[in-house]
């Protein structure tokens, strides 16, 4: 009989807590994601809208099959760094491994989150307690969240230049405060000496615990650069493998255009409201892109191109997970 670590069996408690409230969560979901899609498809003419998605190069696609392996390398490098700063080590193919399934669950599992949950639960069943594990995953998800709001800074400059409408500036600017305020806040808490009062507090405790993580991915070391670069590589190759969609739906959109408003579509998208982004991300493209004149069939059909090839790479995950076995996914225990 297999032995369950006592870390594995407190998440199952936890995950059978929510167990009960699973069919309204989806039922919500599924609501959400039929509204946003409406939404996003409701002005659209449907005629030209697959006259664009059924004249994909096969070539391009191809391509941008071949970066989005680039991102799941990239991933697998930055969960490994990430390991290491909790003084845990695991083999290349195994992160590898956990980036690819994670795929499955974040894409086709109804939730954008859900390769979050995956590698939490799967490092917890190979012996990471559970406090490790949600602070590795934490610690992963801030840093690729402060290399995307650099992404769109860098982007600002020409999305200034493409925008004619001051509403739509004001909007790209709430996007870009409240990212840039909660990487501030992050920033703050790390450098910031830790109050004795507001520690009694367990929000604040998970909070200074957060922020003291992503001090050690501030500390200029060769590990942290190799996160940074992994993190930040993503969010490049991501727009990368756009250009090589519109460009193989023969839509004309700059790469500097994509450069420019995808990223934060792309923030949008990661909000957990609807199934694998869907929805989400769509009626972000048709606006943002729609604020350089980027026509609403042009933008959804990039925005549906990206989602299913994204849900191609989630299946072969997903036949990668039903092979795989615990042993697979061995993590080496702390290291002095």
């Amino acid at each position: 009989m297999r032995k369950i670590s006592p870390s594995a069996n407190a998440l199952a408690r936890v995950s059978n807590n929510g167990m009960s409230q699973l069919p309204l969560k989806l039922a919500i979901k599924g609501l959400v994601t039929a509204l946003l899609l409406w939404l996003a498809f409701r002005k659209v003419d449907l005629d030209a809208f697959s006259s664009v998605l059924s004249g994909l190069n096969p070539l391009w696609a191809a391509a941008a099959l071949l970066l989005t392996s680039f991102i799941i390398l990239s991933d697998a490098m930055l969960l490994s760094g990430v390991l290491r700063m909790f003084d845990r080590r695991v083999p290349f193919a195994t992160a590898l491994l956990y980036s690819l399934v994670g795929w499955f669950f974040s894409n086709v599992a109804p939730s954008t989150l859900g390769g979050d949950i995956f590698r939490g639960v799967q490092l917890s069943r190979v012996g990471v307690p559970v406090g490790t594990a949600a602070r590795l995953i934490l610690s992963i998800r801030l840093l690729s969240f402060a290399t995307l709001v650099a992404v769109m800074f860098g982007g600002l400059p020409v999305a200034l230049g493409l925008i004619a409408d001051r509403r739509d500036v004001l909007l790209l600017a709430a996007i870009l405060t409240a990212s840039s305020g909660a990487l501030a806040a992050v920033l703050l808490l790390a450098h910031w000496p830790h109050s004795p009062r507001l520690g009694q507090w367990p929000l604040f405790r998970k909070f200074y615990t957060l922020s003291d993580d992503f001090r050690r991915l501030l500390v200029p070391t060769p590990r942290t650069a190799v996160c940074w670069l992994a993190a930040l590589s993503q969010h490049l190759l991501r727009v990368a493998i756009l250009a090589s969609l519109a460009i193989g739906l023969a839509l004309g959109i700059p790469a500097s255009t994509l450069f420019a408003f995808t990223p934060a579509a792309l923030l949008l998208a990661m909000v957990p409201v609807s199934f694998g982004g869907w929805g989400v991300r769509e009626v972000s493209f048709v606006y943002l892109l729609g604020t350089a004149g980027i026509h609403a069939e042009d933008a959804l059909s990039l925005s549906v191109t990206f989602g299913l090839l994204r849900v191609v790479v989630g299946a072969i995950g997903g036949i990668a997970w039903a092979l795989m076995s615990d042993h697979h996914y061995h993590v080496d225990a702390p290291f002095a």
